[in-house]
């Protein structure tokens, strides 16, 4: 097929639909790696911008970062051979059902919006990304054997790294520099003070610990809500689709293990907290309690969509986590990790399963019609 009658039916297939041709996977792939890339520049341009951290520290760390860089260089191209390897092996190079031929035509001709502020064009831009890796069906798979693979742990421990080297550097930049006196405040200007609080009360541990499950809770509802037919949608009842309803009662198992991994997640920050030793913890810098974090916000009374409800609560629990050096403590220990990572690691293999088991029953239900 050459170029122009290729771009026509690519057109007519997202248009009307009117062609039938199955949509190639290693295009899909190559495609989806094509968001991936767009998202990292669209962050990094951000990041330029907003550069938070010390320069001093970011110069001294250089090799630090180059040694990230080159790492994450080597998953990528692991990735990317592992699915091609995998498009390969396959005996069909095509994606064969209709419907979700249909769903990733419309990620993969439609590009975004480019305006608005970042973060929306970031949300944008991951949706479409989150899209075409359910359509790369070798993605989800190779990611993780990426993440896991040796090149995988060192980068995930020299991030560590860095990040700690970047917070000690800084307080250490913090307690060199020259003392300046307090600048006169231009009263023509309003200007919003924050009120710090240095020795945060325990209760604010507490309170960040509920934090958290209520997020974790909104989070579950609001998938729910959005998408009947989601992982956590799997303890709802729904007779009236068959083929959600046997993917549902095959996928009973994983579905307890893995929301058991997050509640042993919660159970452990529960007893780690109250007893958490802090007194060799180094406080970062940048870290400041709010004494707003004390005030219980009412609710919203307008109805709101779920997902910036979601996002608000978020935005709340990480105030909170900011009087909390407990949780800080706990989070980064070793046993919380492999907790953690378990449950992730469950919830990536349990949507893929599903979305599996989905795109079978439909094939299997236009195969009978």
């Amino acid at each position: 097929m050459d170029s122009s009658l290729k771009v026509l039916c690519i057109f007519l297939f997202v248009s009307i639909g009117f062609c039938s041709r199955p949509l190639e996977l290693r295009f899909v792939c190559d495609s989806y790696h094509e968001c991936l890339d767009e998202k990292a520049q669209l962050v990094e341009m951000y990041d330029q911008k907003h550069q938070k951290f010390d320069q001093k520290c970011a110069q001294k760390m250089k090799n630090d970062f180059d040694g990230i860089e080159k790492y994450e260089e080597l998953i990528k191209s692991e990735t990317k051979i592992c699915i091609e390897t995998d498009i390969k092996e396959r005996n069909q190079s095509t994606i064969e059902s209709k419907d979700k031929n249909r769903f990733c035509a419309s990620y993969l001709f439609n590009r975004p919006d480019t305006k608005g502020e970042f973060p929306l064009r970031l949300a944008r831009l991951q949706n479409r990304c989150d899209a075409l890796r359910r359509c790369c069906e070798p993605a989800v798979r190779c990611e993780q054997q990426a993440v896991y693979s040796e090149n995988g742990r060192t980068l995930s421990g020299l991030k560590e790294e860095v990040d700690i080297k970047m917070a000690e550097c800084a307080q250490h930049e913090e307690e060199i520099r020259p003392h300046q006196p307090p600048q006169v405040p231009d009263k023509s200007k309003k200007q919003r003070k924050i009120k710090a609080i240095q020795s945060p009360p325990f209760s604010l541990c507490l309170k960040y610990l509920q934090c958290q499950k209520d997020a974790h809770q909104m989070r579950v509802d609001c998938s729910k809500s959005s998408n009947h037919h989601s992982i956590d949608g799997l303890d709802t009842d729904d007779s009236s689709d068959s083929t959600w309803q046997n993917c549902k009662t095959s996928l009973e198992e994983d579905y307890y293990l893995m929301n058991q991994r997050r509640e042993e997640a919660f159970a452990y920050l529960d007893k780690c907290v109250p007893i958490a030793n802090v007194t060799r913890e180094f406080l970062i810098t940048e870290r400041v309690c709010r004494a707003s974090t004390l005030k219980n916000n009412k609710p919203r009374r307008e109805e709101v969509n779920c997902h910036f409800a979601v996002s608000r609560k978020r935005k709340e629990c990480a105030l909170l986590r900011d009087c909390c050096v407990q949780a800080d403590v706990c989070e980064r220990s070793a046993l919380y990790a492999v907790i953690s990572d378990e449950y992730l690691l469950r919830r990536t293999q349990l949507r893929e399963t599903l979305g599996a088991c989905l795109s079978q029953g439909i094939d299997e239900k236009n195969l009978v019609a």
